[in-house]
């Protein structure tokens, strides 16, 4: 299991080279076509007023956003054993989260747009369940741990699209519509704390830190919508599903006959959906202020868990499924260069 530190340093390396990818084209593209990235078709009236005022790629290449906000996750998985369908079940529940995020998006080409995202979380507080069981279907519970759940959380995203305008000469509004295709990592690094015994009935029980570091990497396609409903403010969002490999390691640092720091790894093919709604400011030229609500539904299914024993052996299980749901309320400001 890697520290908590090096977890910290790997993910950031990772964005670096994401940011690196985007600041690349954008320079490529500047200095290599012969296209004007500031010039925009010739509007009438007071649409072409509006569109200035809403359109960030009219006279800017790049955007810039700050965030924080609370977000509240889930996740649990089980695993089957031996004639036992469900052998071993793992929830950690009402992780609340408190969650600082960045975005680059650079305009090039007309429409094209191309967009990098970074977040982290500090889980606050939560609950983990720890059972086992003997039947089938969650039936004869042997053992069950109710504790402490802790971690971060992690986000990063980049992502392509093209964006299709509807102009309304009438209301002087305009509605964009932006299809999308990309690439994303979400990493959910979970701990067990303050262990108590609940059944059987043996109270509080020392020494829990164990651990459970998650990670799902794939591609996703979605669809970005902005409507200018006045001059002030504009109502935005987003659908995107998303393909994933899973993978997981964990450290019980409990159970001696486990091989540590990496007790067990999961693998498993997933995916989820993520959608998203909020509303903009247009505060001046440059400067704008957002809110925004999120949801995220995921799941694996149908994978595998390697146990590492202590005597260098290991054993196999099926992995049910895994799920993962999050919820995000965020502000932010954003600013364009």
């Amino acid at each position: 299991m890697l520290s908590y530190n090096l977890n910290i340093k790997h993910f950031v390396i990772k964005f670096f080279f994401i940011n690196l990818f985007l600041l690349f084209t954008a320079t490529r593209l500047v200095a290599a076509d012969e296209y004007n990235p500031f010039r925009k078709p010739s509007l009438s009236g007071e649409v072409q007023v509006v569109r200035q005022q809403y359109s960030a790629s009219s006279d800017r290449l790049f955007e810039f956003s700050l965030g924080a906000g609370y977000r509240n996750d889930s996740l649990s998985w089980s695993e089957a054993g031996g004639s036992v369908n469900i052998l071993s079940e793992l929830k950690w529940q009402n992780l609340r989260i408190t969650q600082i995020n960045a975005a680059v998006n650079f305009y090039f080409s007309g429409d094209w747009l191309l967009k990098s995202m970074l977040d982290y979380g500090r889980v606050n507080s939560g609950t983990n369940q720890d059972s086992d069981y003997n039947g089938n279907n969650r039936t004869l519970e042997f053992s069950r741990s109710n504790n402490k759940g802790g971690g971060e959380v992690k986000d990063a995203s980049l992502g392509l699209g093209n964006t299709i305008r509807i102009l309304n000469n009438i209301g002087n509004s305009e509605l964009s519509i932006t299809p999308l295709i990309g690439v994303s990592i979400h990493e959910q690094y979970l701990t067990m704390t303050d262990g108590f015994q609940t059944l059987p009935a043996s109270g509080p029980f020392p020494g829990l830190n164990s651990s459970y570091d998650a990670q799902w990497l794939g591609f996703w396609a979605g669809i970005e919508t902005v409507l200018n409903i006045t001059r002030d403010w504009l109502i935005t969002g987003s659908l995107a599903i998303h393909r994933a490999d899973y993978s997981a390691q964990a450290n019980w640092n409990l159970r001696p006959e486990f091989s540590h720091p990496v007790s067990f790894t999961h693998t498993a093919k997933g995916g989820g959906s993520s959608l998203e709604v909020g509303a903009i400011y247009v505060a001046r030229k440059d400067w704008r202020a957002n809110i925004s609500l999120a949801m995220q539904r995921w799941r694996a299914g149908g994978g595998m868990d390697r146990t590492n024993l202590s005597d260098g052996s290991s054993g196999y299980f099926p992995l049910n499924e895994v799920t993962w749901e999050s919820t995000v309320l965020n502000l932010g400001i954003s600013y364009f260069f």
